[in-house]
């Protein structure tokens, strides 16, 4: 019979989250939470994962979570080990990933007094968590009972929230005692239903059918056909204009999806005729700069934003916080709006015909580059697949194609940094059946190798690198060009190439730097009869590929 941890507190805790169908753990190594490793890795009802470098597996849970849609434990040592956890934790934070951090401590009175591993981790990450929660060390029922109550609000709070808590664990030695006694039973933890506020359906209903211009922009969002099936209602009006980016995981003919094409180098006076009187924002994060700066300079009456966790002032005119789950809004809201005579969408659509025939001859000529690579793998993607795509550089060229509809889109933009996006596709790939394909940059990839120090690395997991030499981003986004120090500080130009890592972690490996060999290649990198995970590495060092970029936009106006 397997040992189980002989300290109540952590059978406690086990159970607990086991009650509330708390599944995945991903355990970083250390002795201070040794009594919980023990515990977790030891009972067959969770599913463990060890992940050593804790920035790596705070990013793998979050691939997880943010795949399943279900609370993700990360568990670690005391000291630094916990600090690793933040980047990932800001990250889901400001995307509504469900993580639960479960950290290990030293006793509250070593804390300041220059003990081994120890910080201040009471309260860590209170500024970027929905609850934060310390346990006490103590045995007795009553101390039990409140324990167990901070981790049932810790939990409530984690899956109404859908982001991060915080439990910090202090333990004193001995903590390594085991018993094969389950000390601790809980039954079936009820989790209450989130509540939210009346919403005034009828009131904007009428001014919703008296606009002739709506304009619905969706950001961030979750594959959810049901959603899908309900925005497909409102764009059968054409007084609507519905705009998403491939992170918004919807699809229609009739949906806007390249955004920056479009509305690239238009006059103030043919950008005021495409403001809408309604703008109706739904989700989270948009990563398009353009429709930011459209919007701000060309405010429409009024802004309307649709999410149940965040409401964010993004253009700065925002006067109606619809605070509410989405899809059940829209299956409210949807009967009593009626279609409206516009030409509103015809404004659009025409602009999106001009703009896309430019971007099509432009394509076809183009030389090898990060922009002719990106038309060519994205059709490329097997159907189903997930696609984790890359920060900076990466998600700006994924948004000028039209990606394959069958496939589910992932980006870290809660807080939009390159630090984990290798992780975080490991960690959905652990839990998917389908393939999972990184595109990410060179820089990017090269930060997070760790991810790749996984013993149990997943074999359905593929990653496009594309390597041109350094974060071209700052080659066409304005200021960096203007100082003399780009290529040292900002660019951060190198020639490094990665297969030795590939060898050194056990993955499959190609490189190229050319188009020609690209599609014979990807039709053996995709497969999966190899039984291990795979790198296509991409080399564009010596092209100007902020140059090509900047051509295909001037081309376009």
């Amino acid at each position: 019979m397997k040992k189980k941890s002989n300290l109540l507190n952590v059978q406690l805790v086990a159970e607990t989250f086991l009650a509330a169908n708390i599944q995945h753990i991903v355990l970083s190594p250390g002795s201070r939470n040794g009594a919980l490793t023990m515990q977790f890795a030891n009972d067959d009802r969770f599913i463990t994962h060890s992940i050593i470098d804790e920035r790596s597996a705070a990013f793998v849970a979050l691939g997880i979570a943010q795949k399943l849609r279900q609370p993700v434990v990360i568990c670690c040592t005391s000291g630094s080990a916990a600090a690793n956890y933040y980047p990932a934790v800001t990250e889901a934070f400001y995307q509504n990933i469900p993580l639960i951090i479960l950290t290990a401590d030293r006793p509250e009175h070593l804390v300041d007094n220059f003990d081994g591993q120890t910080i201040r981790q009471k309260n860590l990450y209170q500024s970027h968590s929905y609850y934060s929660t310390q346990l006490s060390e103590k045995d007795d029922t009553e101390t039990l009972t409140e324990n167990m109550l901070k981790v049932k609000d810790a939990l409530t709070k984690s899956k109404q929230c859908m982001g991060p808590v915080h439990i910090n664990m202090p333990f004193s030695e001995p903590f390594y005692g085991s018993t094969v006694e389950q000390l601790i039973t809980i039954e079936t933890l009820l989790i209450p239903e989130k509540e939210f506020p009346e919403i005034d359906i009828f009131a904007l209903s009428r001014k919703w059918n008296i606009a002739q211009k709506k304009l619905v922009l969706v950001g961030l969002h979750p594959t959810d056909k049901h959603f899908n099936q309900l925005i497909n209602y409102l764009a059968n009006d054409p007084s609507v204009v519905v705009l998403i980016e491939v992170t918004s995981n919807i699809h229609n003919n009739l949906f806007i999806n390249k955004i920056d094409q479009i509305i690239y180098n238009l006059s103030s006076d043919e950008l005021e005729n495409l403001k809408p009187e309604i703008l109706l924002t739904i989700g989270q994060n948009v990563v398009s700069k353009k429709i930011k700066n459209f919007i701000r300079n060309h405010p429409p009456k009024e802004h309307w934003h649709l999410d149940e966790f965040w409401q964010p002032d993004t253009f700065q005119v925002l006067n109606e916080k619809i605070l509410f789950n989405k899809n059940q809004f829209l299956e409210d809201f949807l009967p009593y709006i009626n279609p409206k005579g516009s030409n509103y969408y015809h404004l659009w659509d025409r602009i999106r015909k001009e703009k896309e025939s430019k971007h099509e001859t432009y394509i076809e000529k183009a030389p090898y580059s990060d922009l002719k690579i990106f038309d060519k793998i994205i059709k490329t993607f097997p159907n189903n697949s997930n696609v984790h795509y890359g920060n900076s550089s990466v998600i700006r060229y994924a948004l000028l194609f039209d990606n394959p509809k069958s496939c589910s889109y992932f980006c870290n933009r809660g807080t939009s940094g390159i630090d984990g996006s290798t992780s975080t596709a490991v960690g959905c790939a652990t839990v998917s059946k389908d393939l999972t394909i990184l595109v990410t940059g060179d820089i990017s990839f090269l930060y997070d190798s760790n991810a790749l120090w996984n013993k149990n690395l997943p074999k359905n997991l593929r990653i496009i690198l594309i390597n041109n030499g350094g974060g071209n981003i700052f080659r066409f986004i304005p200021g960096p060009n203007e100082t003399d120090v780009v290529e040292e500080f900002f660019e951060t130009k190198h020639h490094l190439k990665t297969y030795g890592l590939a060898e050194t972690f056990g993955l499959d490996y190609w490189q190229l730097d050319n188009e020609n060999e690209i599609d014979n290649i990807l039709d053996i990198f995709y497969n999966q009869d190899t039984g291990r995970a795979k790198i296509l590495e991409i080399d564009t060092m010596r092209i100007k590929n902020a140059t090509i970029l900047k051509d295909y936009f001037s081309y376009l106006a």
